[in-house]
């Protein structure tokens, strides 16, 4: 029995007999363990807000057979950085992420059951009977499904992804507003997620704490000139401009926000000799967030499609959504009023500056290169390393194509003129 940390520190506690339960309610003839190897699940700049790792076992079975196993296990970094911005935060970002798997999840499945139509919306989730926070979830590479590779990041996702994507967002947002009228509203941590007080450090330093290295980027951009001044105007209050989209408005249809869809967080199942797409999956259900659709809409749209795409499809992409919810939410038979396609640009026409965090945060990591910088310690933490990896996250030539584009067009809507400053309206 052997452990490889490929360059990773595991876990003191992440031993081969902890999975025992897990197996063997899994596996009615499980025997025992042979093997038990954990390495890196994920390459840098894949993911930020937790560490991934791969668990790989051999079991053998009562009748002598043998069979191999992967989960994907979840843990949080072992850093100030993190401990200072999300891990004291009472809204646990790992009890968040097993409960949406747990319960939501299963409860949005069951929803569609009763319709006659399965969904699937991710990996199956495990609770390992130890006293530190943790995901463990079902690898699903072996089922055939990938995620996207650095190369495909770069470039975006094509129109047939980008529409399967929204096919999946409208099915979630569906369900997940048909719960509320069926069964009741969520509990706070999932009203808040990170909008809440305690995550406002974290995202006063992704969005304030960044914008330094913003206006350094934009003014090497043609053209900056006609938005710069609105930009460098923002400083100081973006945070609390973006946490106000996160306020919920009961008069507007609302939905269970993924919260952190991009690129990296989805994986594809595509026919092996055809190419054709069949299936996807969300995946990291940790910063869910219940408020308006533009959550979802703007950063997914604005970070993971094709450059070419993005706007250009822009509103066919909301249409082809609010086409999709609408079919699901009469399905499911949702027993409120149906929102237009109005209500849906209104809202993200008013949520604009989510464009804004969305294009200077998340954009970033989705263009950026290969590279070993790449960690949640650097994108935070005032050393040399830290000033050099963010310097790198918004300098890069495919970033900047992206920016030249999305900042004239968020300024033509507004999204640039802050309705809060100062502590007024």
């Amino acid at each position: 029995m052997s452990t490889s940390d490929e360059n990773c520190r595991l876990p003191h506690w992440l031993k081969a007999d902890i999975f025992e339960k897990v197996l063997k309610d899994t596996y009615k003839n499980f025997k025992e363990i042979k093997t038990f190897k954990a390495m890196p699940g994920t390459k840098p700049g894949d993911n930020y807000a937790t560490i991934m790792l791969r668990v790989e076992l051999e079991i053998e079975l009562k009748d002598n057979t043998s069979e191999s196993i992967s989960y994907m296990l979840k843990i949080p970094h072992n850093s100030a950085a993190y401990q200072e911005t999300l891990g004291n935060n009472k809204n646990n970002i790992f009890d968040l992420e097993r409960d949406m798997f747990t319960i939501y999840v299963e409860e949005f499945k069951t929803l569609y059951r009763e319709v006659g139509l399965e969904v699937n919306f991710g990996a199956k989730c495990y609770k390992l009977d130890v006293p530190y926070e943790h995901v463990l979830l079902e690898d699903l590479k072996p089922k055939g499904f990938q995620p996207v590779q650095s190369e495909h990041r770069l470039s975006g996702l094509d129109e047939e992804h980008t529409l399967a994507v929204l096919k999946k967002l409208a099915q979630w947002h569906a369900a997940s507003a048909v719960r509320v009228a069926t069964i009741g509203p969520y509990p706070t941590q999932k009203m808040e997620g990170l909008f809440s007080e305690d995550g406002k450090l974290f995202m006063e330093k992704i969005t304030d704490g960044l914008i330094g290295y913003v206006l350094k980027s934009l003014s090497t951009i043609e053209g900056h000139e006609a938005y710069y001044d609105d930009v460098k105007n923002m400083e100081g209050h973006i945070m609390e401009n973006a946490v106000q989209v996160g306020a919920v408005d009961p008069n507007e249809f609302n939905v269970l926000n993924h919260a952190d869809c991009w690129i990296n967080n989805m994986m594809f199942l595509h026919d092996k000799k055809t190419g054709k797409l069949l299936e996807l999956c969300l995946v990291d259900y940790q910063m869910c967030k219940y408020g308006s659709v533009a959550i979802d809409l703007l950063y997914f749209l604005l970070s993971s499609p094709k450059l070419e795409l993005k706007l250009n499809k822009f509103e066919f992409f909301i249409k082809q959504y609010h086409d999709q919810l609408i079919k699901h939410l009469r399905l499911l038979n949702y027993t409120q009023k149906l929102p237009s396609l109005i209500d849906i640009h209104t809202s993200i026409l008013k949520n604009g500056i989510w464009g804004y965090v969305t294009s200077c945060g998340v954009l970033t990591g989705c263009l950026l290169e290969n590279t070993e910088t790449a960690s949640f310690e650097n994108l935070l933490v005032d050393t040399q390393a830290g000033d050099e990896f963010r310097t790198l996250l918004f300098n890069g030539k495919i970033y900047k194509e992206h920016l030249k584009v999305i900042m004239p067009w968020l300024h033509n809507r507004g999204a640039l003129q802050l309705r809060i400053t100062n502590g007024s309206t």
